[in-house]
């Protein structure tokens, strides 16, 4: 319960930005929710040592769901307030002969809000726009994963928990406004965000068994395509 109010919390905070954007500026609004489905290529490899042992740890490829909520601000300006979920889970490789893997269920909450330039007005036809924008990501080992990892996470057991991480995305894409009310989008975006250790410590800690020595950044690579609903023309 305590995950869902705080994603209403998160999502009605991107809705007011949106909205309080559309009052602030100009007169134009051409009001419209895109739909979307996408996939999502999650680049975070790492190689490590631990104990001598060679390790590596990366993120499966997954897909995505969501929603996007876009105004204009002018001619060429809007901005959009965004939700995704998806999954991209994470693997823990003992390197060897043979290699074993673990992976553990990963399921993302992604909360963005963007700025976006389109290179034509609001008329039915092509808009190919850039945009960027920061937002965060929200990161949830399953129940079966934290089973998994109270086993062996790492190299030893481990409490494994959510992880909440800020990103700044950009990308470009194309609007085809197919009528007065409908139309389609298409949008290639990088996701950057730190990289999840899942509560886990980056070195040795007292206390804790387990330890996870990756950091730095991880790039969410999505493409996607999705049903636009007009509701301003």
């Amino acid at each position: 319960m305590k995950k869902a109010r705080r994603s209403f919390v998160a999502t009605g905070a991107l809705l007011l930005f949106l909205f309080a954007a559309k009052s602030t500026f100009a007169q134009e609004s051409n009001l419209r929710a895109t739909f979307f489905g996408s996939g999502s290529f999650l680049k975070g490899e790492r190689s490590f040592k631990v104990d001598g042992d060679a390790k590596r740890s990366n993120f499966a490829s997954g897909g995505k769901i969501g929603a996007r909520f876009t105004v204009d601000l002018d001619s060429h300006l809007a901005v959009e307030a965004a939700y995704g979920y998806g999954t991209n889970n994470l693997r823990i490789l003992d390197v060897g002969t043979p290699t074993i893997t673990r992976a553990f269920g990963t399921r993302i909450h992604q909360f963005t809000g963007n700025m976006s330039y389109y290179f034509s007005e609001a008329h039915p036809g092509l808009r190919p726009f850039v945009t960027a924008g920061l937002g965060f990501m929200r990161i949830n080992p399953t129940s079966n994963a934290k089973s998994a990892a109270a086993i062996q996470f790492v190299n030893d057991p481990a409490t494994i928990m959510s992880n909440t991480k800020f990103e700044f995305n950009y990308g470009a894409g194309l609007e085809v406004a197919a009528s007065d009310h409908f139309g389609f989008r298409f949008d290639l975006r990088d996701h950057l965000a730190g990289i999840p250790r899942y509560g886990v410590p980056e070195a040795p800690a007292a206390g804790v068994a387990d330890f996870f020595p990756v950091s730095g950044l991880i790039h969410d690579v999505e493409v996607s395509g999705g049903i636009v609903f007009y509701f301003g023309h």
